[in-house]
């Protein structure tokens, strides 16, 4: 038992209670009860005294002494609470009871007071004994003084008697009212006993401790108000937890906010600023899968990055769906699944479920956004609304630094391109600059469904640029018809274009669709454009302009849903001066000029061409022919090739059917190419400066001067562009 704890001390304070309160009361007893033997000794003493005084009275005046000690020895065998008598005369002891002489100390007891008095006194013997002394008077003090000494052991026997009968009353009246008490603390502390135990477990930290509030009013409402104390704490803790730990989710991403935006300045490379980036986000969402798609700046490419690789597209349907997910994308948000799912050059690099995405928009000042963050959702990450906003102001902040790293990516690759050109294009080679800007304009064009007038001599592949057109643009699934208008006659032509009903001339005996609704959906090619006869121009006129026509001899007007390119080796502009071309028409069709440069002026692709072709028809013709002698390339390089590409291309047939080894040699070229490259001076030919020189001029002039254009022309850097204009005299 703790003597610190309540319930002990209001036990002991209870029991002390008891305790003084028995001792008070028996203390008060035993006073009033001795006072009352000690009266009744005195009294019952007194009256013996004066009965034996009267009667030694006779024997002491009589002298008779033997008859007082005689008396005095039966009185005393007869009272055992009498201890000692004896007769005082005049100071002397006429006779005593004390068998071993007569203590000469009583004599003193009595001495102040008047012999004729009687007197009471309290003696203690020597051995502790204590006697109730009692002087009486014989007959008025002249006969003496007759003195008695009672014990006062009965008394003091009966005295410790009453202490014990006291002393058991009070210890059994203790072991009821300590048992009692007990109940009662019990009763009354148990409460606060449970809220005591309650409270220190609340010490400890456990929350979640409640006290039963049954039982008396008072205690049910002291329970209740500390549950309801509880609960609060309990509920302020929990929301203390909660700030503190939405405050150091707050400094974390307040300091990976810091470190982002500090960081990503010093990455140079565009897909080292995607990877950084993706991986840091990681560690705010906990995502598995997130890529940034971006737009370069004129909306021609289709940026795909994520942690590992970048990968750009120029597909049209890519473009296309990435555009419009742009216009869709405001703010940062969840969305279910990509709608429209992504086409096949964007799907490949994001993922093919269709699961929840957040998409987190990237702009900078411009009025709408070059690209967008999209992060999948799924069962390990759930996308908190405010990470969400964490990574999208990083992301703005990202915004100038991404921007500029795209346009550093792209002008990169324009020079990577220009350094390093693709050999091989859509089925068409060449390395020349020249080339190379149709290769690089068919890919911006080919997205459109604008008109395209392709000019060029016979030869250099016209139609190969029409097909590349068809092949790259959202209508490559629908049919690529191919419409040679100087092949027909001019009564067919208008036929051949927009079909005919039945009967509409003579040998018309059925309904026949036009190459027009043939395409329809798809692309038609008009080559040779430019022989189309006048009346049929209008038509095709009207065509461009509603895209409606009707068949010949018929009256439903049907609706033309194609793209139209357009092909000829004349030159339409002069053909317009002439009134042979309509010049409404000329400029419907010449909306994207694409201008095919000779085979004669690009004189570095003859090899590659030529060794093109030589692969491909040593593997139709199934010849072991494997290169080209010296002698036939540096012939390839002077001639004139009056038939362009289409000449080469017969030139290397017939050399690898004639060739009876691994090497084509001179002679197994045609005999008019022979001649042709005999009778021609080599002091008549241009030399290589003299034709880079040519080239620098044109390009100089076609750009009006800017050289950056002028070196994009040529496909060389501006510091090459100024080194060879000093060179040939271009600057003073």
């Amino acid at each position: 038992m703790a003597w610190n704890r309540l319930s002990t001390k209001l036990l002991a304070g209870a029991i002390g209670l008891v305790l003084l309160s028995a001792l008070a009361v028996a203390s008060l007893a035993t006073f009033r009860y001795s006072q009352s033997l000690m009266e009744s000794l005195r009294t019952q003493s007194s009256l013996l005294g004066h009965s034996l005084a009267v009667e030694a009275t006779n024997l002491v005046l009589t002298n008779d002494l033997v008859g007082l000690q005689k008396m005095i020895q039966h009185q005393k065998a007869i009272h055992d609470d009498l201890a000692y008598l004896f007769v005082v005369k005049d100071g002397r002891i006429l006779v005593h009871s004390f068998d071993g002489g007569f203590p000469t100390n009583l004599l003193h007891v009595h001495r102040a007071q008047e012999p004729q008095t009687f007197g009471v006194q309290e003696v203690i013997s020597e051995t502790g004994e204590r006697y109730l002394d009692i002087a009486v008077p014989i007959f008025e003090g002249r006969a003496g003084c007759l003195r008695l000494g009672f014990t006062e052991n009965a008394y003091q026997s009966q005295m410790r008697r009453l202490w014990v009968e006291i002393g058991g009353i009070t210890a059994t009246i203790v072991l009821m009212a300590v048992g009692a008490i007990s109940l009662v603390v019990k009763k009354l502390l148990s409460p606060l006993d449970r809220l005591t135990h309650a409270v220190e477990r609340a010490s400890q930290g456990e929350l979640t401790v409640r006290v039963d509030d049954s039982g008396d009013r008072e205690v049910a409402v002291l329970a209740q108000s500390f549950n309801l104390m509880m609960e609060r704490l309990e509920d302020y803790t929990h929301r203390l937890q909660q700030q503190a730990q939405d405050l150091a989710a707050a400094q974390q991403r307040t300091r990976a906010f810091c470190e982002i935006v500090q960081n990503i300045g010093a990455l140079h490379s565009l897909q080292d600023i995607g990877a950084f980036l993706i991986s840091r986000f990681r560690d705010v969402l906990h995502f598995d899968k997130a890529a940034l798609l971006l737009f370069d700046d004129a909306r021609e490419t289709l940026i795909i990055l994520d942690d590992k690789r970048l990968k750009t597209t120029g597909n049209p349907r890519a473009l296309g769906w990435f555009a419009h997910l742009l216009d869709t994308v405001k703010t940062v948000g969840v969305r279910s699944a990509l709608h429209p799912a992504p086409p096949e050059p964007v799907l490949d690099a994001l993922w093919s479920e269709r699961v929840a995405c957040a998409l987190v928009p990237i702009s900078t000042e411009a009025p709408s956004a070059f690209g967008t963050l999209i992060i999948r959702c799924d069962d390990r990450c759930h996308c908190p609304s405010e990470a969400l906003e964490l990574i999208g102001a990083i992301i703005r902040e990202a915004s100038g630094v991404l921007q500029r790293a795209v346009a550093h990516e792209m002008e990169m690759r324009s020079m990577q391109r220009l350094s390093n050109p693709r050999a091989t294009f859509c089925g068409m080679v060449g390395r020349d600059p020249a080339m190379q800007n149709v290769f690089r304009l068919v890919e911006n064009v080919a997205a459109s469904d604008a008109t395209v007038l392709i000019q060029g001599e016979s030869g250099t592949g016209k139609e190969l640029v029409a097909q590349a057109i068809h092949q790259l643009s959202p209508r490559s699934s629908f049919p690529f018809v191919i419409i040679n208008c100087a092949a027909y006659p001019p009564s067919l032509i208008e036929s051949e274009l927009f079909g005919h009903e039945k009967g509409a001339f003579t040998g018309a005996d059925r309904a026949r669709q036009g190459r027009f609704e043939q395409a329809e959906g798809g692309t038609v090619f008009l080559d040779e454009v430019g022989d189309i006869p006048a009346p049929v121009q209008v038509k095709l006129l009207r065509v461009l302009q509603t895209h409606q026509f009707e068949r010949v001899g018929g009256e439903k007007t049907l609706q033309a849903n194609v793209r139209v390119v357009a092909a000829t080796h004349r030159h339409l502009l002069k053909e317009v001066k002439n009134g042979r071309f309509r010049e409404d028409l000329f400029y419907r069709l010449n909306v994207i000029p694409i201008t095919l440069p000779p085979l004669r002026s690009r004189p570095m692709d003859i090899p590659l061409l030529a060794t093109h072709f030589l692969q491909k028809y040593q593997q139709i013709y199934r010849k072991d022919v494997k290169d080209f002698h010296r002698d036939v390339l540096r012939l390839f390089v002077e001639y004139s090739w009056p038939g362009n590409v289409r000449e080469l291309e017969n030139t290397v047939e017939h050399a690898v059917l004639m060739s009876k080894n691994d090497t084509i040699h001179v002679w197994d070229l045609p005999s008019a190419f022979r001649s042709t490259s005999t009778v021609a001076a080599p002091e008549g030919l241009a030399t290589m400066e003299e034709r880079e020189r040519q080239a620098i001029a044109e390009a100089l002039e076609s750009a009006h001067g800017n050289k950056k254009k002028a070196a994009q022309k040529l496909g060389i850097s501006r510091s090459a562009l100024y080194n060879k204009m000093k060179k040939y005299g271009f600057m003073s």
